[in-house]
């Protein structure tokens, strides 16, 4: 089996570098198509009809470090001849925007990173990798520490 298109959808703020290097590898092997999604909630605003000077910083700060990280990753696998696109996601809802882009570009491949996390976060994390396990139409690889 190969596959064409190949995914890495970074759902966590705590995150590895083992999902990109495995999509990286795929990549390689199979002379796909790879992209890295960064995957990040909007942050609600402290008061509910507007957001503040501080909201707004506070958002900034994550895409520019998000942005960097997507940036690394990109010459990092263009040193190993693969190109890759990389795209930010801002979303209300990771696990629906993750399905949404899985089915629209026709991926074959997701590959998903699981770090350890908290208590508290595991279930939110659980939620969304479940919903886009069966709601998403490809292969879907999780990657865990060991």
């Amino acid at each position: 089996m190969a596959f064409q298109k190949i995914a890495v959808a970074i759902i966590t703020p705590t995150h590895t570098k083992k999902s990109f290097e495995l999509g990286l590898e795929m990549a390689k092997k199979f002379d796909s198509e790879l992209t890295v999604v960064e995957c990040m909630y909007k942050t609600p605003p402290k008061f509910y009809f507007f957001e503040t000077k501080s909201d707004k910083k506070t958002t900034q700060n994550q895409i520019k470090k998000l942005k960097t990280e997507l940036e690394n990753w990109k010459k990092v696998a263009n040193k190993q001849g693969v190109q890759i696109k990389t795209k930010l996601a801002l979303t209300d809802n990771i696990s629906h925007w993750v399905v949404d882009y899985v089915k629209e570009n026709k991926i074959d491949l997701l590959i998903v990173d699981y770090p350890k996390l908290s208590m508290e976060e595991i279930t939110l994390f659980d939620d969304i990798i479940n919903v886009i396990h069966h709601k998403s139409n490809c292969h879907l690889l999780t990657t865990k520490p060991t």
